[in-house]
C-alpha cells in the first residue's frame, strides 16, 4: 500500500489536496448551519431543506453514499499490488463526451428547460453556488471533460513513453473530479435543498470514469509486471 504511493507522488499530491479542500468546505458547511441555527438569523433548516425537493435530494443522497463506496473501492484495488483489471479503455472517452454535453448544454442555457423529475436545476444555476471565481460551474466541468478526452486522445499516438503516462494522467484529472463531483452532489440535497439531475448525472459519470481510469492503471501494473 505504501509502496504503491511512494512510487506515484502526482496522485498522492492531488489527493491529499483535494482531502483537504474537503474539509476546508466542510468546516464551511459546519460554520453555514450553524448560522442557520442561530437566533434572528435567516435561513431553512436542514431538515426542511431536504423535504423542498423529496425526490431529487433522496436521489443525490442515494448516488453520494454509492459514490464513496465506489471511489474507497477503487483505492482498495489499486493498494493491491496487481489486480486483473477491466477492461473500459474504450468507454472512457464516450463517457467523458457524454458529460462535456451535459456541462455544455447546462452552461450555454441560464434556465435549464428540460430538468427532471423536480424542475430544480434554474435553482441551482441560480444559487451562490452556481459560479466559481464567477464562471459558471458547468463551464468548470465541460473544461475537466475536455481535458480527460486530449488526455485519452494522447494514448492515440503511440509512444511508448506516453502509454505509460496517460493512464496516471487520466486518474488525477479524474480524481479531481470525482471529488469535485462528491462536493457538489452534498451541497444539492444539505445545503441549497434542490438538486439537478443533470449535475446528477455527471458526478455518476466521473465516478464511472474515475473507477475505469484506475482500472487502465492497473492494466498498465500489470503488463509491466509481466514484461518488464
Amino acid at each position: 500500500m505504501i509502496d504503491f504511493w511512494k512510487r506515484k507522488p502526482l496522485v498522492w499530491a492531488l489527493g491529499g489536496m483535494g482531502l483537504l479542500l474537503l474539509a476546508l468546505l466542510g468546516w464551511e458547511w459546519v460554520q453555514f448551519e450553524a448560522a442557520v441555527w442561530q437566533a434572528d438569523v435567516g435561513g431553512v433548516p436542514i431538515v426542511e431543506r431536504l423535504t423542498l425537493d423529496p425526490v431529487g435530494n433522496t436521489l443525490a443522497i442515494v448516488a453520494l453514499v454509492s459514490m464513496v463506496c465506489v471511489v474507497l473501492l477503487t483505492v482498495y484495488r489499486l493498494n493491491k499490488e496487481v489486480t486483473i483489471p477491466v477492461s473500459g479503455w474504450w468507454m472512457i472517452p464516450l463517457l467523458a463526451l457524454l458529460g462535456l454535453v451535459i456541462m455544455l448544454y447546462l452552461s450555454s442555457i441560464p434556465e435549464t428547460t428540460i430538468c427532471y423529475p423536480s424542475g430544480a436545476c434554474q435553482v441551482i444555476q441560480q444559487s451562490e453556488y452556481g459560479e466559481i471565481l464567477n464562471v459558471p460551474v458547468g463551464i468548470w466541468g465541460a473544461l475537466g471533460y475536455f481535458a480527460i478526452l486530449v488526455t485519452w486522445s494522447a494514448s492515440l499516438i503511440g509512444s511508448s513513453r506516453l502509454l505509460q503516462i496517460v493512464p496516471w494522467a487520466l486518474l488525477a484529472l479524474t480524481l479531481l473530479g470525482v471529488l469535485f463531483s462528491l462536493y457538489f452532489t452534498f451541497l444539492e440535497p444539505f445545503v441549497i435543498g434542490a438538486t439537478c439531475p443533470w449535475c446528477l448525472t455527471s458526478a455518476i459519470l466521473m465516478t464511472i470514469l474515475f473507477w475505469l481510469s484506475a482500472e487502465t492503471v492497473q492494466s498498465l501494473r500489470l503488463e509491466n509486471a509481466i514484461y518488464g
